[in-house]
């Protein structure tokens, strides 16, 4: 009896560290990834790229969906826009010290 109860606590902690929302897209072949995106809404879809880094012959596949994808592209945007513009500072209005108003 106690083997049995250990067997079924053994299943239901294996049980539980599956995880339905982490799919292994590296892994997906692309008709499999294309199947996915059809079965989820568009901000959903997944796309993966291969990165080689400078100086290595090593490809590195990364996957990110398109609400990601967005989100980095703003980011990276916002980001540039401070370093060409500036941010809010002592002479710009935004910051303490001296300055025009």
């Amino acid at each position: 009896m106690k083997t049995l109860l250990m067997l079924v606590a053994a299943a239901f902690v294996l049980a539980s560290c599956q995880s339905a929302d982490h799919v292994p897209f590296r892994q997906m072949s692309e008709q499999e990834l294309i199947a996915y995106n059809t079965s989820v809404p568009l901000g959903d879809n997944v796309y993966c790229f291969e990165d080689v880094r400078t100086g290595s012959f090593i490809r590195r596949k990364y996957c990110l969906t398109l609400q990601e994808i967005v989100d980095q592209v703003n980011d990276s945007s916002h980001t540039l826009g401070v370093l060409n513009y500036g941010g809010p500072g002592p002479f710009r209005g935004g910051g303490v010290g001296i300055g025009v108003d």
